[in-house]
């Protein structure tokens, strides 16, 4: 089991970078329909060209929560780590909902960039909680071991 877990952590650490150049492209996507913006104004087709990486790329992501949460019960890490990678799945189907609402009330849609801020830190924290339990469990092997009892 302990491989997995490994493989759990470094996973993890893709989808920091995945979430990372997620929001990279939520960037390019804004920065580019300026950029047509002050060119004239833009339809429908040439704003979905801008953000076409950003929203095929947050499928992907979706599918690397979901992935998360299979290794994470397949690994075995504890009801709280895996409780956390259902969080973090949970937060990325949030996400998808928030984006496709967010064109209807974007007031909605303001919410979507503070989840993905969420998103971020709940893997980044899983992966630190799951380092800290393999370093505990490291540890655990070299304690001193309780006295004897008493009664002989």
């Amino acid at each position: 089991m302990s491989a997995l877990r490994t493989i759990l952590r470094y996973w993890l650490w893709v989808m920091v970078a995945l979430i990372v150049l997620q929001i990279a492209f939520a960037g390019y996507g804004a920065f580019d329909t300026a950029e047509k913006v002050s060119n004239g104004s833009i339809d429908e087709k040439a704003f979905e060209d801008s953000f076409g990486l950003h929203a095929g790329l947050g499928y992907l992501v979706v599918l690397g929560g979901l992935i998360t949460l299979l290794l994470a019960l397949a690994a075995r890490p504890g009801r709280r780590r895996v409780l956390h990678a259902l969080g973090i799945f949970v937060l990325l189907i949030v996400q998808v909902v928030l984006a496709w609402t967010g064109f209807e009330v974007p007031a909605v849609g303001a919410l979507h960039p503070v989840n993905a801020v969420l998103i971020l830190g709940a893997v980044l924290a899983l992966g630190y909680r799951l380092r800290k339990d393999e370093e505990a469990g490291r540890m655990g092997g070299a304690t001193i071991a309780p006295p004897p009892s008493a009664a002989a």
